[in-house]
This record gives C-alpha cells, structure tokens and sequence, in this order.
C-alpha cells in the first residue's frame, strides 16, 4: 500500500500513477518522521483538485481516496480530522460528488471489506451527508441509521439489551452473572454463521476461558423465538448462553454475521464488529 512506502521521499509518488486522479504531495526534507511526512502528505492531497467539480472517473476517484485513507494510520488524529472535515465541507457543493465520497467512504472505511477500519473518520465523512437536505431522503435515512447504531455502541460505552432466552422468557444482559469478558456472537441463518459458531464451539483457548468462569459466551441469534429455534439452540453449546431478537439488528452496529462483541466486567464494549477469525486471534496468541 502507498503508506508503507512513505518511509521515503521516493516512494511518496511524485508521479501520477495509473488508475490515479493526480500526482501525490512529495513531504519536505524538513518532515523528519514517518507522522511528520504522512501528516503533511494528508493536508496538503487534494490541492490540486477540485472536489466542487463533477468526478467522471469514479474508479480513479476511489483509487485515489483509497491510497488517502491509507496515509491515515500513521497521521496524527488531530490532523485526519482537521482534513476530513475540510474535504466533506468542499464537497458539500456539489451534492452528486458529495454522495460519491460517502460511497466510497462506507466501502473503504466501515464495510467488511474496508482496509482501515475508523468508526470516528467514517462518522466525520456521512454526519453531513446524513444532514444534507440536498441528498434523497432515502440516502440520509440510510446514513442516519448507520450513525445511530454507530453511536450507540461506541467503544467504552456500557452495552445492555433485551433478550428471549431458549426457555422463551424476556431476559436482560445485565441480569447475567458477572465475569470478566463477556463474549456476544450475533449470528443470522447463513452458512457463515453456522461455520463459525462452530468454529468457536470447538476452539480450545476461548472453551478453556469459559471453563474457568473467566468469560461468558452469548450467542444471539437475529430471529424471534420459536419452539423449533429453542430446539435447535438447546443444541449449540452447553456452556452459552443462548437466546434470540429480531430486533438487535436495528439496534447495534452489525456489519455482517457472525459478528462478534468483547466486554469487559461492567459490560463496557472493549471491541466490536469482530470477526470470528477477529475474536480468535485476540483468545490464541499466535494464532
């Protein structure tokens, strides 16, 4: 990627490469460190662009704001927000590329496919456009919800929810006895979720943690109670805790299943939107 390559004035693409919109700032020789160089390479991007004018190659387009994007994680915070705000503010003029770059800021930033994942760029980019009256309803609605849910299980926030267990009654998170780590897998009927619940069901590092009472596992599944789901839940794993809501999906920031959450003693969100493959590297070192 074109960040690992910033560790030199060379490689920092003082020409434009193929399937690019322009040539990349070159840093100063007075930009020592890596932060330094990345910092000045952000703010100083789109100069020669006007992001107010219609985009007509919107592969380059997206190429471009990827290899952006990419310098993100060795800039200063301060400084990625600075000129994130200050793009998405440009951008507000011309409401068609303002909807190319929430586009392409969803795909690069928060799907399951995204390189970089950033809860707090991502709501920098789509908080406007979630506002601009200019843009469908549709379109706003669509970037309000993803900012609701977003905003609702921020890391460090306190997680509680509602629940029906295998037994059909109403149950809360918080009535669960306290551990260390809570563990919630989401999953839906997919094959996926299948896989890696019982990928999970047979890992020996996390089985050994909930042996120990150290952590608790609550697999929840996306669908309202049934006689035949709590039959087939009953089956999953003697040490989960099982149970079902429709509803969750609406309500927590699930980007695709299974998707996994860890918690710390208070229920306080340590990680989110985790991968089963995510999940099993944090509980197997060296995994």
């Amino acid at each position: 990627m074109v960040s690992t390559l910033a560790l030199t004035a060379q490689a920092q693409l003082a020409e434009q490469q193929p399937g690019r919109l322009f040539a990349y700032p070159l840093a100063p020789d007075t930009c020592s460190t890596l932060e330094s160089r990345c910092n000045y390479i952000i703010t100083h991007f789109w100069d020669n662009f006007d992001i107010s004018k219609p985009v007509t190659d919107v592969e380059a387009f997206e190429n471009t704001f990827r290899d952006f994007v990419d310098f993100f994680r060795f800039s200063h915070r301060n400084i990625v927000m600075g000129v994130v705000r200050d793009l998405v503010n440009k951008a507000q003029s011309n409401t068609s590329n303002l909807l190319k770059l929430g586009e392409i800021a969803e795909r690069a930033l928060y799907s399951t496919e995204a390189e970089y994942w950033s809860d707090e760029v991502y709501v920098a980019f789509i908080k406007p456009i979630a506002a601009n009256k200019s843009l469908s309803k549709q379109v706003r609605d669509h970037y309000a919800e993803q900012l609701t849910r977003i905003n609702a299980v921020q890391v460090g926030a306190t997680l509680d929810f509602e629940y029906v267990g295998t037994d059909g009654l109403k149950h809360r998170l918080s009535d669960l006895p306290e551990c260390d780590s809570y563990v919630l897998l989401f999953i839906d009927n997919s094959t996926d979720s299948s896989i890696g619940r019982l990928r999970l069901s047979t890992d020996v590092a996390l089985n050994s943690l909930l042996e120990s009472g150290n952590a608790k596992l609550i697999c929840l599944c996306m669908n309202s109670y049934s006689n035949d789901w709590a039959t087939t839940a009953a089956t999953y794993c003697d040490n989960w805790t099982v149970g079902c809501s429709e509803d969750l999906i609406k309500q927590l920031d699930l980007r695709s299943f299974p998707c996994c959450y860890v918690l710390d003693s208070q229920r306080t969100i340590v990680n989110k939107a985790l991968s089963v493959e995510g999940l099993m590297r944090a509980v197997n070192p060296g995994y």
